[in-house]
């Protein structure tokens, strides 16, 4: 295959050419039966039938279609642009991931039943349950 048929491609057949005619009708008579089995021919003739009865109101839903579709588009685009994540020592993420951490807990690894009667931690965990946010 040379670097010339790569970068420019085949030339395109024409659906009359006897040597792609036969080619070209199997491949449309395999895009009709599957419209056929997804109703997509009956989709498209109920979306023709409602473009004719009401043009300006079909013309209207797609263009606000298209116009939200790009406002959203540029949003995203200006959101990723001026993003600056917030510098952070790797204490503050290490307190952060603590914090999610104790208050995202199930309520029975919450609270520890055993605390000394002196309302003292002594350990990790007593430490974390009692610590003040």
């Amino acid at each position: 295959m040379g670097f010339k048929k790569i970068l420019l491609g085949e030339k395109v057949p024409d659906k009359d050419d006897p040597k792609y005619k036969e080619r070209y009708e199997k491949d449309v008579a395999a895009g009709k039966s599957f419209a056929q089995a997804l109703r997509l021919d009956r989709a498209a003739a109920c979306v023709q039938r409602f473009a004719s009865k009401h043009t300006k109101l079909f013309l209207a839903l797609v263009f606000s279609f298209v116009l939200f579709s790009v406002s959203l588009s540029l949003y995203r685009m200006k959101q990723a642009v001026t993003y600056r994540p917030r510098p952070s020592s790797a204490v503050e993420r290490q307190e952060q991931e603590l914090h999610f951490k104790r208050h995202h807990a199930p309520e029975s690894q919450a609270q520890p039943t055993s605390v000394n009667e002196s309302n003292q931690p002594h350990s990790v965990k007593e430490y974390e349950a009692f610590r003040p946010d």
